[in-house]
């Protein structure tokens, strides 16, 4: 490998690791023949290796398991909405439930940018602070799996990674709760039902709204109506406010989290509606206000305590260079229908 001046440079295990994509800590335990490796990937990554040139050295041998001894977790939105926002707290709650008990920390930073966070990856890399990522949030042709792979970091998805990887990845599926959440409304007679949804460059967030769409045509409904949000509570709201105002109004509004859920029965309150008798509710997370509320919140139970501990256990199993061949399937969101979604209104 030469650089621009045409010297070689010396190839790092950081750089087979990028083309072979996979971990540093996965190629240096592929390279000094450690257990844990399957054969064939640790022969792709001694070709790559070979193929650029690596040769080992006593420091590199030295230094090639060095540890930072911490997780990174980048936030893309508003430290306001992240605050706010009940199912992130889980979530690092449950990562720091399983770090907690290790050697490690986690390291968080939050940014408003997308140009931003790419930045934050390449530095939380590059200044060797992490020795792998947790990748929530995901989007369509995401670029961040691309900065972790070049990095050779290890990392651990929240949902479908856009390419093939040896890295756990944690998924499970809505389906099924949407389902319940339609037949819910349809059989209580609402047929005009709007949605208010999270940023569409989320692909979970934009894949929910398809989704519940699709069903609600299957009974001959059109939810076409909907309007993207932040999440947040304000947003909500002003989402709100908006829908209400359409001729003819919604009988029923779906939310993609529980507190635009909130936020969106305030709005209908300020307005002398009544929640369900005028309008009903569905909210998304089932945080623990929800079942407080009057009326109680109908909504969408999730796990991300849990999805933090074990999105914590299987990264710290990446690190130590295991790989994973298949997807870790967590419970899938299950529909609580309470007081807030009842019979559509005339």
């Amino acid at each position: 490998m030469k650089e621009a001046s045409g010297r070689r440079r010396t190839v790092r295990i950081s750089d087979v690791a990028a083309a072979a994509g996979v971990s540093k800590t996965l190629v240096s335990y592929a390279l000094n023949n450690r257990p844990g490796v399957r054969e064939e990937t640790r022969e792709r990554i001694v070709a790559k290796a070979r193929e650029l040139g690596w040769t080992p050295s006593l420091p590199a041998r030295a230094l090639s398991v060095s540890r930072a001894y911490a997780i990174g977790l980048v936030f893309e939105k508003s430290p306001e909405a992240l605050a706010s926002d009940q199912y992130y707290t889980s979530l690092m709650a449950g990562l720091q439930s399983v770090l907690s008990h290790s050697r490690y920390s986690l390291v968080t930073e939050v940014v408003e940018s997308t140009e931003a966070e790419r930045e934050a990856y390449l530095r939380l890399a590059h200044d060797g602070r992490v020795d792998g990522m947790v990748i929530v949030d995901l989007r369509q042709d995401d670029p961040r799996f691309a900065l972790v792979r070049e990095a050779g970091l290890a990392f651990v998805s929240l949902g479908w990674p856009p390419e093939r990887t040896t890295m756990p990845v944690l998924v499970y599926d809505e389906s099924e709760a949407i389902t319940d959440v339609v037949k819910h409304l349809v059989d209580q007679g609402h047929r005009r039902v709007a949605q208010v949804v999270g940023p569409q460059t989320n692909a979970p967030a934009r894949l929910r709204r398809e989704l519940y769409q699709k069903r609600f045509r299957e009974h001959g409904i059109d939810a076409s109506r909907w309007i993207e949000s932040d999440y947040t509570a304000a947003g909500g709201r002003a989402a709100t406010a908006a829908l209400l105002d359409a001729d003819p109004r919604p009988t029923a509004i779906v939310y993609s989290n529980d507190l635009m859920a909130v936020a969106g029965m305030s709005a209908a309150f300020s307005r002398g509606l009544r929640v369900p008798t005028d309008i009903s509710i569905v909210g998304w997370d089932d945080i623990t206000i929800s079942q407080y509320l009057h009326p109680a919140l109908s909504t969408v139970t999730q796990h991300p305590f849990d999805d933090g501990k074990v999105a914590a256990t299987l990264l710290l199993e990446a690190i130590g260079g295991q790989e994973f061949v298949e997807p870790v399937w967590m419970p899938n969101p299950r529909f609580v229908p309470r007081e807030s979604s009842g019979p559509a209104s005339a």
